[in-house]
């Protein structure tokens, strides 16, 4: 718990960052307690600990978690965090994902194609991953030359294209940049 807390001073004298480092030491720290409850429970329903959906189902409860700490980490206070979850779990809204109002959250239509490009990529690799059970590397290692080519020559274009992206990037808006 010292060294979470400590991280979260680490990236800022604030206390939201306090509590993001909190909540991931909590989460060590109750996962930890909670392993031989969880081995008992999977035990007793004779969970296949091995198979995809358990795998997914920690990452997504993984995912969610981390989530949630992240919005301390990014709010201005503790009250603007507990006002964003309280948003969050009060005013449910599902079709804000279809009537145009995520576009004003930021995003324009060209940088969610990015997105969804990205998020196709790592989709890619990851079942590379999972079901040739080989690294990225060793698995283009197998593959004839011009595919590899092909490869590389996508991520050369897509780091030369996105890796600065657009006229108007400002490098003091990166998360660290004050570090």
């Amino acid at each position: 718990m010292i060294t979470f807390l400590a991280s979260g001073l680490w990236h800022g004298a604030a206390w939201t960052y306090v509590v993001w480092g909190g909540l991931h030491g909590l989460y060590q720290i109750i996962g930890e307690q909670l392993q031989p409850l969880r081995n008992h429970i999977n035990e007793r329903m004779h969970t296949k600990q091995e198979s995809f959906s358990y795998k997914a189902g920690r990452i997504f409860i993984t995912f969610c978690l981390v989530d949630f700490a992240w919005i301390f980490f990014r709010a201005d206070s503790i009250k603007g965090a507990l006002e964003i979850i309280r948003r969050i779990f009060c005013s449910i809204n599902p079709w804000v994902l279809f009537d145009g109002s995520l576009y004003e959250l930021g995003l324009n239509m060209t940088e969610i194609h990015i997105l969804l490009v990205s998020l196709v990529v790592l989709l890619l690799v990851d079942l590379v991953k999972y079901k040739r059970q080989l690294r990225l590397d060793l698995f283009l290692d197998q593959q004839c030359i011009w595919f590899r080519w092909l490869v590389l020559l996508f991520l050369f274009f897509a780091c030369a294209i996105y890796g600065k992206y657009g006229p108007n990037v400002d490098s003091s808006q990166f998360i660290y940049f004050q570090f």
